[in-house]
């Protein structure tokens, strides 16, 4: 039986970062032969943005968990012990995004409402767990996550 939970929370570049890198990554693939030292930097680099991402690995049997951000798949964070956790919760937040247009000054400001995934232990101490733009998609997880720790999900959204 396996006592480790691995919750992907997402990844630490935006999508233009991403973007830039996996054309960062064609183009040292097209230098392989021409230039074999900046081919391997490039995909190096376009590597390290691609492989970034974030999460939280929680670990039943030592009653720990580690917040850890990952690069080329090697995970990094302090680990961190628990008494006990208490429950998953829902919430939601407004995020506003406001984009300029390339040649004047006029913006548009974007509302999203955002449901986000918590977890709380007893002593108080909350960790998020995930985000996601769909409440169905978050549940989703946190039902995993749920049945994996045997603790309840509690919403607290109002839609």
């Amino acid at each position: 039986m396996n006592d480790t939970i691995d919750v992907r929370f997402g990844s630490l570049f935006p999508w233009p970062f991403r973007f830039v890198a996996a054309l960062v990554i064609v183009a040292g693939l097209a230098l392989v032969v021409e230039r074999s030292f900046l081919s391997v930097a490039l995909i190096l680099i376009g590597g390290f943005i691609l492989s970034g991402y974030e999460g939280t690995e929680i670990n039943k049997a030592e009653k720990s968990y580690v917040d850890y951000k990952s690069f080329f798949f090697l995970k990094s964070g302090k680990r961190e012990n628990y008494i006990s956790v208490e429950k998953i919760f829902v919430s939601t937040s407004k995020v506003k995004r406001q984009l300029y247009t390339a040649h004047t000054n006029h913006s548009s400001i974007f509302e999203n409402v955002e449901y986000n995934g918590y977890l709380k232990f007893s002593n108080g101490e909350k960790i998020q767990l995930l985000r996601k733009r769909k409440k169905t998609e978050l549940l989703k997880e946190l039902e995993r996550v749920s049945l994996f720790l045997n603790v309840p999900i509690e919403d607290n959204t109002n839609v």
